[in-house]
C-alpha cells in the first residue's frame, strides 16, 4: 500500500531574506532596463549592387558620409527613421565586410593612423588586434574592393586602414611585383622612372 509522502513545511521567510530577494529583483530589472535602453535605436539597411540588404544600427552607419548625405532629414543626429540606402557600386560580399567594420567601429573605434607613420610594418602602426585580423583575413581582390568601397562610401577610417595595408604590401617590391599585385599594364622605362620619383616610399629597399 502506498502512502502519500509527507511534505516538510518550508520555514518562514525572514525579513532579511525578503529584503535580499527584493534587492536582487530590483538589480535584475535595472540590468534588463539598461540592456534594453542600449539596444534601442533606429536601424538602417544598406543594399548592395545586386539587391542584398544588410541591416545595422544607424549610429554605426553614420560613419559613412555617403549614407548620411542620402538621408532627407536635415538634422541627421535626430533622424529616428532613416531611409535605407542603395550602395550601387559595391557587391554583396564586400558590403557585408563593410557592415562588419562599421558595427565593430561603433563598439571599439579604430585609433587614428597618424603620419608620418611610427613604424614601417602594419602591425607596428595598427595595434588593435581586431583591425589587424580584419584586413589580413581577406584576399587581395577583396582588399582592393574594400579600398574602393571605403572611398565610394566616404568611410575615412576604413579607407585609412585598407590603404595602409596595401602600402605595406607594396613597400620594398620591385616594379614588376607591384605591376602584378595591382594588375596594371607593364610600365615603360620612362614610366618606371617617373613612378620611382613620385612614389619613392614604395620603391625604397
Amino acid at each position: 500500500r502506498d502512502f502519500p509522502r509527507r511534505v516538510r513545511p518550508r520555514p518562514p521567510t525572514t525579513s532579511r531574506q525578503r529584503h535580499k530577494s527584493r534587492t536582487l529583483a530590483t538589480m535584475t530589472d535595472n540590468a534588463n532596463t539598461t540592456m534594453t535602453d542600449k539596444e534601442v535605436g533606429p536601424t538602417i539597411k544598406l543594399i548592395s549592387r545586386v539587391g542584398d540588404a544588410f541591416e545595422l544600427p544607424y549610429e554605426a552607419a553614420r560613419l559613412s558620409q555617403t549614407v548620411k548625405d542620402a538621408q532627407p532629414c536635415e538634422d541627421d543626429e535626430d533622424n529616428e527613421s532613416p531611409e535605407d540606402v542603395e550602395i550601387l557600386k559595391v557587391d554583396s560580399p564586400c558590403l557585408e565586410k563593410v557592415v562588419e567594420f562599421l558595427k565593430h567601429y561603433q563598439e571599439d573605434a579604430l585609433k587614428d593612423i597618424k603620419t608620418p607613420l611610427e613604424d614601417n610594418t602594419f602591425d607596428g602602426v595598427v595595434k588593435q588586434v581586431w583591425y589587424q585580423d580584419f584586413v589580413k583575413g581577406v584576399d587581395q581582390p577583396m582588399l582592393f574592393d574594400l579600398v574602393t568601397a571605403a572611398n565610394f562610401m566616404a568611410i575615412q577610417p576604413l579607407l585609412d586602414l585598407t590603404c595602409l595595408q596595401v602600402s605595406c604590401q607594396l613597400m620594398g617590391k620591385s616594379a614588376e611585383e607591384i605591376r602584378v599585385i595591382l594588375n596594371i599594364p607593364r610600365l615603360t622605362a620612362e614610366e618606371e622612372v617617373k613612378a620611382r620619383q613620385d612614389h619613392r616610399w614604395i620603391f625604397d629597399d
